[in-house]
Parts: C-alpha cells; sequence; structure tokens
C-alpha cells in the first residue's frame, strides 16, 4: 500500500524564467477524468474491447484485456490541447516488473484516431518484455495501421516496488525520452532520436499487451503537457515539469 503526502515545486518560477506556458497538469485528486481537464478514452487502436479507465484514491488506471487483433490489447486516453513543440510527463506508481507485462508510456503529437490502426504520433514507452524479459525503454513513431517504428531503444529494468517519472520532449524534429526514479529524481534512462513525421497532436497516456502476456494494466498518480520553448531553455523547463509532477512517497 502506498501514502503519499504531495507538495508543491517551483514549476511555477521556473516556467515564469523559462516562458514556458503549463497547458494542462492533473493529479487526479478530484477523483475523475472528465473534467479540470477532460480526457478522450481511446480504445480502437487494434480491436480489442473491454478497457477501463478507473480514477480512485488520486490514482489514473487503465486496463485493457488481450481479446483484439492478433491477440493484442490497448487503452489510451488522450488531453488537449494540440501542441506542436512540447513536454509530457507521467508519474507511473504501478506496472508489471520486467518480463511480466505488457508496455505502458507517455505519448505527444498523437492524433487521437479511435480508428482501427488509425492512431498516429511519438510514444515513450516501457517495454517490459523486451530485452528477453530484461525490459526496455523505446522511443517509438506510431504508425498507422498498427505499426511501430523503434526510433531508439535502451535496456532498462524498472523496479515494479518503486516509482517512475517519464519524460518526453519534443522540440522540431528533435525527441528526447528521460526517466526519473522518485524519490530524488536520479536518471535511469536518457534516449534521443529526430524524426519529421509528425508536427503536431494531443498529448496523453498508452499500453498494449499480446497474448500470452497479461492484458495491459498500470496506474500514474500525475500527468503534465507544458509547451516547449526555445531550445536554450529546453532542459530548464524540464527540471520544472518534472518539479510538478513529484510527490514524497513512502511504500508500507
Amino acid at each position: 500500500m502506498k501514502t503519499a503526502l504531495r507538495y508543491f515545486s517551483a514549476l511555477t518560477a521556473v516556467s515564469i524564467l523559462a516562458g514556458t506556458a503549463c497547458a494542462q497538469t492533473d493529479d487526479f485528486s478530484d477523483g475523475n477524468d472528465t473534467l479540470n481537464p477532460t480526457w478522450t478514452h481511446n480504445s480502437g487502436y487494434v480491436g480489442s474491447s473491454g478497457q477501463t479507465w478507473t480514477v480512485s484514491g488520486g490514482l489514473y488506471r487503465l486496463q485493457a484485456p488481450n481479446n483484439g487483433m492478433s491477440g493484442y490489447g490497448y487503452v489510451g486516453s488522450f488531453m488537449g490541447p494540440i501542441a506542436t513543440d512540447v513536454q509530457v510527463s507521467g508519474l507511473f506508481v504501478s506496472f508489471p516488473g520486467p518480463g511480466t507485462g505488457g508496455a505502458f508510456g507517455i505519448g505527444a503529437r498523437l492524433n487521437g484516431s479511435n480508428a482501427l490502426g488509425g492512431l498516429a504520433g511519438y510514444g515513450y514507452a516501457y517495454e517490459p518484455f523486451a530485452s528477453a524479459g530484461l525490459g526496455e525503454m523505446v522511443l517509438y513513431r506510431i504508425n498507422p495501421g498498427v505499426s511501430l517504428t523503434d526510433l531508439g531503444s535502451q535496456q532498462v529494468s524498472l523496479n515494479p516496488a518503486k516509482d517512475y517519472i517519464f519524460l518526453l520532449s519534443i522540440n522540431g524534429p528533435n525527441l528526447h525520452g528521460q526517466v526519473f526514479e522518485m524519490p530524488g529524481l536520479g536518471l535511469v534512462a536518457d534516449k534521443t532520436a529526430v524524426d519529421v513525421t509528425y508536427a503536431n497532436g494531443v498529448s496523453g497516456l498508452f499500453g498494449y499487451s499480446q497474448n500470452p502476456l497479461p492484458g495491459t494494466d498500470f496506474s500514474v498518480d500525475s500527468f503534465g503537457v507544458s509547451m516547449v520553448p526555445e531550445p536554450s531553455v529546453w532542459a530548464l523547463t524540464g527540471l520544472g515539469a518534472l518539479g510538478l509532477l513529484a510527490r514524497r512517497r513512502s511504500r508500507s
């Protein structure tokens, strides 16, 4: 069981200094995903059904069975605004360990399509099943037609007994994915890539799995979207976004 004491960070001050427009944040303390901000459920990518989106105890839990095409399952949830240069952050607090489940992560410049094979955009996700079950963090290009292009991967074994912040920053053609372990914001993954396929879109969360792995099941504690300023202050902005999401957490 987890207990959490929230604290406000220096995001506002950093945003002012860096010229960042903090577009949307959600800590799910209001008990819903329908207001302030409004999330749009996304379920059609692989033709699966029976997904659930649950807000309880300040956490946002997404689940999906593997009953779609080729034994896949998929679940997503997206929010506006439509952004070009953007920074997306999510604090993941419950997820499968290495070798034990499906992928989960954050996305940006997503087209938001709910049609079969219609989703497109960029993602930064953890694949517990990759690297012979050791796990990988992967920068994706999500292609129409149920296809993912690996833009860069890194072997990382995330510990399900810990919490991690995923950060995806996109500025022009430059993609930058990072993972920070909580508490302390220790850097555990860092990957960059260049791609010019998608120019803008919404941001959000997604996960997928395939038989014989268990269905998708993960929870986030907080989520945020910020507009990325000029490259010279990109790194400073990232620290602000991390600060917004970070919580002092203890496990018992």
